[in-house]
């Protein structure tokens, strides 16, 4: 079974290739998927009901809030405050646990995990299939509905209320926690002696955060960048 800190770069990886994958191909080819970027999605909403906008702008303060007031897994908070799990998603402190976070990263992931994870993704391509074939939707929202809803549900919603209310974690790092473990792995990296890891931690942490950062963004103000062209078409 591998370690929860590599299999947190497998989901993650995994995840970014689900959002990657159908950006790059809708910047060559608009709609050559069956379900849409997304970011098209999420301005499809907030063209539909305005108010969502709001909602994601909430929700990503809402994280690096969080971050900046609980940055690290702690077993004995602020009274009154949220403490963090070992992969670093918030709980009670009534019902935080003691297990330090690099004993955490250490040990194997369950494989009654892997097994459920296989078949949450099952869950996830069959609705989406099934959408695609019995939904009659030429622009291919609906699909994106139930993809990027199911995985919303199943990577983020359910262990982050888990962990929240009853302080039992995932046997997965979040995303802050797992890149902040490959920028920690790739800093000690010295390739015939030259020591090339710390900038390379740098390099590598910064284009994940300013890629999300410009997700978010291009979310939020979707079709940022194009906007200020359909704004001031004149310049």
């Amino acid at each position: 079974m591998p370690s929860r800190r590599r299999f947190g770069y497998i989901v993650w990886g995994v995840a970014g290739l689900v959002i990657a994958v159908p950006e790059i191909t809708a910047a060559f080819s608009h709609g050559a998927l069956p379900f849409t970027t997304i970011s098209e999605m999420s301005g499809h909403i907030e063209y539909i009901w305005s108010p969502a906008e709001l909602l994601v702008i909430a929700a990503i303060v809402f994280a690096l809030f969080s971050l900046v007031r609980h940055p690290a897994p702690s077993a004995a908070p602020p009274l009154g405050q949220p403490a963090r799990t070992p992969a670093g998603r918030l709980t009670r402190p009534a019902v935080a646990p003691t297990t330090p976070p690099a004993t955490y990263d250490a040990m194997p992931v369950p494989w009654q995990f892997l097994v459920a994870a296989l078949a949450a993704s099952g869950v996830v391509i069959a609705a989406t299939v099934l959408t695609i074939e019995l939904w009659d939707d030429s622009r291919h929202f609906h699909p994106s509905y139930v993809l990027y809803g199911l995985l919303a549900v199943f990577w983020l919603v359910v262990p982050s209320f888990v962990a929240f209310a009853s302080g039992k974690d995932a046997p997965f790092p979040t995303l802050f926690r797992t890149v902040a473990n490959l920028e920690d792995g790739l800093r000690v990296w010295k390739p015939g002696g030259v020591a090339v890891g710390p900038p390379l931690a740098w390099l590598v942490s910064y284009v994940i955060v300013a890629g999300l950062v410009v997700l978010l963004i291009h979310i939020t103000l979707y079709p940022f960048p194009d906007i200020t062209h359909i704004l001031n078409p004149k310049g």
